[in-house]
């Protein structure tokens, strides 16, 4: 259309590799109107892959069903709780004792929700808090598609916390 903005020039040129337009990153004001550059913008592109999705489903045994993943490889679980943070609680399908274990050896987990939107308090409920305590993390609500590829930055930058935000998906 005539009457629509010109679109933004481009951030980057994608081909063999990535050439960035670094004047057009990460433009800051100062005090007194005053245009400074706090430092330049390097994007993250490495990712670790060793992510799984596991949505939890009512009388699954995680230690049956999924065995030992940290052994197998896996170094990230995205965990879709039930509603706000909630998971069965029995002896004979533990998802807290299963967790446990992969905890302790150094699996990232990360919670979400199965739920399509809404907020995820998991310490609202007995076994959401245990994952709590146990080191999973949860934070404002994300798909499941973008918690995996989050968890897969995080354990490439572990620096970087998964309750961070990077790119608004938080």
């Amino acid at each position: 259309s005539v009457l629509a903005p010109p679109p933004p020039p481009p951030l980057a040129r994608l081909g063999v590799g990535v050439e960035w337009k670094r004047d057009a990153l990460l433009q800051f004001e100062g005090a007194g109107g005053m245009a400074y550059r706090k430092s330049a913008y390097t994007p993250r592109l490495t990712l670790n892959s060793n992510v799984i999705r596991l949505p939890i489903v009512p009388g699954c045994d995680p230690k049956k069903t999924y065995g030992d993943l940290y052994m197998r490889g896996v170094r990230g679980i995205v965990l879709e709780a039930f509603g706000v943070g909630n998971m069965p609680w029995t002896k004979a399908t533990g998802w807290i004792p299963w967790l446990r274990s992969q905890r302790k050896q150094g699996m990232l987990i990360y919670m979400t929700s199965q739920c399509e939107s809404g907020k995820l308090h998991p310490e609202l409920y007995r076994t959401g808090s245990l994952a709590l305590e146990l080191g999973a993390e949860s934070g404002p609500m994300m798909t499941p598609e973008c918690a995996v590829v989050k968890l897969m930055l995080c354990l490439a930058h572990p620096n970087l916390p998964p309750s961070q935000p990077i790119a608004g998906e938080l």
